[in-house]
């Protein structure tokens, strides 16, 4: 038990401690400018995954910035977390079937009286694969327990997401801040905790060079690349 927990939490060294790991570095003076047919918005639009990423169940993670100004999280949890023919895969030990109570799209992995996830199914595949809302359990407490105090309080709805496919599963947190662009200046309000900080508000300059997207706030420098 104690084993399963610990695997989950560890799915949960996300959002609030996902940019801690970051590279800092000082930028450099031949930077290409940007394109100049599109604006500073739609460059920063589309999904960034960061680089050097060394958080332990984590494969990777990064950012994705909509076009509607907002913002979300997104983790590669597939060596950690994943759906296998006899069960649920946590961190190396499968949950059998038998843990698994469903009621029509709802499904929660219950061990011993200890809710694991408690999920719903938003869009099917074949199996217990597809695309499930987290809705409770220890992973989704132990988030909201590593968010609080990031621009977040213990009021917010999270929506978080998490995606199965085959050996693979993506966590995501949807909506989780806003962000407006002026000029190389980007805004965030909401979380903030990739920008380390614990306001309800903060801002930074950015470049984006290519498929880079540099993120400097004071002395820290982010350095993500563009998936999608």
């Amino acid at each position: 038990m104690k084993k399963l927990v610990s695997s989950l939490i560890a799915c949960t060294v996300v959002a609030c401690s996902l940019f801690s790991c970051g590279n800092s570095s000082e930028s450099k003076s031949d930077e290409k400018e940007t394109k100049k047919k599109e604006s500073a918005a739609d460059l920063v639009v589309g999904k960034w995954a960061m680089t050097d990423l060394n958080a332990e169940g984590i494969d990777a993670g990064g950012i994705i910035f909509s076009a509607d100004g907002k913002g979300s999280i997104f983790e590669d949890t597939s060596s950690m977390l994943h759906f296998v023919d006899d069960g649920l895969n946590v961190g190396g030990t499968t949950l059998s079937t038998e843990y698994f109570k469903e009621e029509g799209d709802n499904l929660t992995i219950d061990v011993m009286g200890q809710e694991m996830l408690v999920m719903k199914k938003v869009e099917a595949k074949d199996g217990y694969d597809g695309k499930y809302s987290l809705n409770g359990g220890i992973l989704y407490d132990s988030i909201l327990s590593g968010l609080e105090g990031r621009g977040l309080d213990e009021k917010t709805n999270i929506d978080i997401s998490i995606n199965f496919d085959k050996e693979n599963s993506e966590v995501v947190f949807n909506d989780l801040f806003s962000y407006s662009v002026d000029g190389s200046k980007m805004t965030i309000t909401g979380f903030s905790g990739f920008l380390d900080s614990d306001k309800d508000e903060v801002s930074a300059e950015f470049t984006v060079v290519d498929d880079k997207l540099t993120i400097k706030d004071s002395d820290k420098e982010t350095v993500l690349t563009k998936v999608k």
